[in-house]
């Protein structure tokens, strides 16, 4: 990551203590890989997971939390969404993302980082990209990350992002692929696309993790610990941005220059 970009990052990206923070995954392979990752470089644990609807939790020592590919409004967390509505809209000044620290919103929308969470992480630790072709597919086709690149109206702004994230090798991978084929026969042989969820107690996913096993170094795989749904949010939905501002919420992400998607407070259920 250019020195320029990481310089605005918040400084608990800096901690290195082993063990400091435990994580808070969300529903997909995006929160589920970049938390695989913060587990091997500082031993952070997944002790919650957020699906929306409800928060889980495993048994646990209390310490602080960082969320993981969720756009909260307040508390450390890694992220990707664009989080504004309006320029001068408040923003989690705790949250590392390429998208918050600019200031993108409606107004300007589609000058948006359009890439993975994972990929910021990757960029911020200096994390080697794999070697193997299949592995820079894959990288690439978690959260569609290679779509900007072959959209004539958003590859300059994409190529731009790639650079200043310094992924020079999977810059290379983009302009060898002439088309987006590769992409999608990655995203259907693994089930990149499938969702994470708890079934009886226990971390469920469709994603094929077993598949990927080598591919990486790291161990993509879920915690056996059990989770217990301990919150359950009031309001969640999706709205048309226009003309609205943003409101006091949990969650918050446009999903679209138009339209946004939040969870506001609810109750215990413990």
């Amino acid at each position: 990551m250019q020195k320029q970009l990481k310089d605005k990052f918040p400084q608990w990206c800096n901690e290195t203590q082993q063990g400091k923070y435990n994580l808070c995954m969300s529903d997909d392979l995006d929160s589920l890989f970049s938390c695989s990752i913060l587990y091997k470089l500082f031993g952070y644990e997944i002790k919650y997971f957020y699906d929306f609807d409800s928060i889980y939790s495993a048994p646990h020592i209390h310490k602080p939390t960082v969320c993981v590919d969720i756009a909260i409004e307040q508390g450390m967390t890694w992220d990707n969404h664009v989080v504004k509505i309006m320029p001068n809209d408040k923003v989690n000044p705790q949250s590392a993302n390429i998208n918050a620290i600019n200031g993108t919103n409606r107004n300007n929308y589609f000058t948006k980082y359009a890439g993975s969470t994972l990929l910021q992480i990757f960029s911020y630790y200096n994390i080697p990209i794999p070697k193997s072709r299949e592995a820079r597919l894959i990288l690439l086709a978690i959260d569609s990350s290679y779509m900007g690149h072959y959209n004539k109206d958003f590859k300059d702004t994409h190529r731009r992002y790639m650079e200043q994230l310094e992924l020079y090798d999977l810059i290379d991978v983009l302009e060898q692929e002439t088309s987006v084929q590769a992409y999608n026969d990655v995203k259907r042989k693994y089930n990149l696309n499938g969702k994470i969820s708890v079934n009886n107690g226990h971390l469920y996913t469709t994603i094929d993790l077993v598949a990927m096993q080598g591919l990486f170094d790291v161990d993509l795989k879920l915690s056996e610990e059990n989770f217990i749904k301990t919150y359950e949010f009031s309001v969640r939905g999706r709205h048309p941005a226009i003309g609205m501002s943003k409101p006091e919420v949990y969650s918050f992400a446009l999903t679209g220059r138009n339209e946004f998607k939040y969870t506001t407070a609810g109750n215990s259920v413990v």
